[in-house]
């Protein structure tokens, strides 16, 4: 089903491109950082590269590559055998990384000093998640490395949204957009597979959907006014 919506939805985009061929593509870079607790920094990030395809009044799609990911909280292992001296076994590390294509039906409303943009953006591709559990070496005080680890990979499908301005420009051929959002994507799957011999080392589970922040960089290299 996701290959099918994927393989129509850049069809769609090639047919109104052969249209419209004298609009020429528009390249962007841009960061979302995502709030979230259970996280290290209280967040994860995204770093996309891309390009608007064309623009036909407030219709401007896009297609790019996102990968990100973030590392949650460390936990400690206390293990069966409790001490009260040295009650820490071991240290329990998960992160989880994402590759994923971006198809985004941009919206834009306004003009070129100050659009408002929406955007529903559908995300496929690949997640990863890892985990480690570091064991404790008491009388050195520190953890002398991993004692078990796992790792898995799933195909993964995603929906999330955004709403901004674009057009805080410096050029005809550079501009920046700052946007607010709200992603679907669920870290969870690469970790249920996952299990470690000792009983208290559990993995966590996070539910990744959450908002975030954006900021992005345009860059027109064939800028003009009709452009």
């Amino acid at each position: 089903m996701a290959s099918f919506k994927l393989i129509l939805f850049s069809l769609l985009l090639l047919c109104i491109s052969e249209i419209q061929a004298q609009k020429h593509p528009v390249f962007y870079g841009g960061i979302e950082m995502y709030r979230h607790t259970a996280f290290e920094n209280n967040g994860f990030a995204k770093f996309s590269i891309g390009s608007q395809i064309y623009q036909i009044k407030f219709f401007a799609p896009e297609i790019g590559f996102d990968f990100g990911g973030g590392l949650l909280q460390e936990r400690s292992i206390f293990g069966e055998n409790f001490n009260i001296d040295n009650p820490i076994e071991g240290l329990l590390r998960q992160r989880f990384k994402f590759s994923v294509l971006t198809l985004n039906p941009k919206l834009k409303f306004g003009d070129e000093d100050a659009y408002i943009t929406f955007s529903p953006k559908y995300h496929i591709g690949r997640l990863k998640g890892e985990a480690a559990y570091l064991e404790y070496s008491g009388p050195n005080n520190r953890y002398i490395g991993p004692k078990e680890s796992e790792e898995s990979k799933f195909k993964t499908s995603f929906w999330s949204f955004s709403i901004g301005f674009e057009g805080l420009q410096i050029t005809p051929k550079y501009w920046f957009a700052l946007s607010l959002h709200y992603t679907l994507i669920n870290a969870n799957d690469v970790w249920d597979t996952m299990q470690f011999s000792a009983e208290d080392a559990f993995i966590q589970s996070a539910s990744t959907s959450t908002i975030g922040l954006g900021f992005r960089f345009y860059y027109n290299p064939f800028g003009s006014e009709n452009d």
